[in-house]
């Protein structure tokens, strides 16, 4: 979702909604190690040039599902997101909620990915994890306590 700002100044009076599918996967990197994969992620809503501030607006719902894995047995877990999220942007500094314009086009792309990994769970568990799931609980003896133990130098 690119435009230039002109081109969203002409639309501006007549073709403010917005409906459009987007490929967001090329922006996953190793640094999301949770999230596996983005599917198609549709982005549907409304957006407004305030003329006053020279500031744009855009409104907009967001549905996708990000492909995480369970914390508990690594498993695939598919997690449907369905927000809405308002997006402003301007060429100067108004506050910390909007975004500078650099250069001559608004591209949504980053800002809606940006957003979907806000919104996203800390971390999910699949259905059945609990099931799977087993602890193995190691008991240690008096002498291994003392040994192990931080302070353990501290008493001598």
């Amino acid at each position: 979702m690119k435009w230039t700002i002109h081109e969203l100044i002409k639309r501006a009076n007549s073709d403010i909604d917005l409906d459009q599918k987007l490929d967001l996967s090329r922006f996953l990197s190793e640094d999301f190690n949770d999230v596996i994969d983005i599917l198609d992620t549709s982005v549907s809503g409304k957006f407004e040039y305030l003329k006053a501030e020279e500031t744009f607006a855009f409104f907009l719902n967001v549905k996708t599902t990000l492909v995480m894995l369970c914390s508990l047995t690594l498993k695939k877990v598919n997690v449907n997101l369905d927000f809405n999220t308002d997006l402003y942007f301007s060429r100067d500094f108004i506050d910390d909620d909007t975004h500078i314009i650099d250069g001559i086009t608004i591209d949504l792309d980053p800002y809606i990915f940006s957003e979907i990994i806000t919104e996203k769970p800390m971390r999910v568990v699949s259905r059945d994890a609990y099931e799977e799931y087993s602890e193995e609980v190691e008991k240690l003896d008096e002498e291994e306590i003392v040994e192990n133990s931080p302070f353990a130098k501290l008493k001598k």
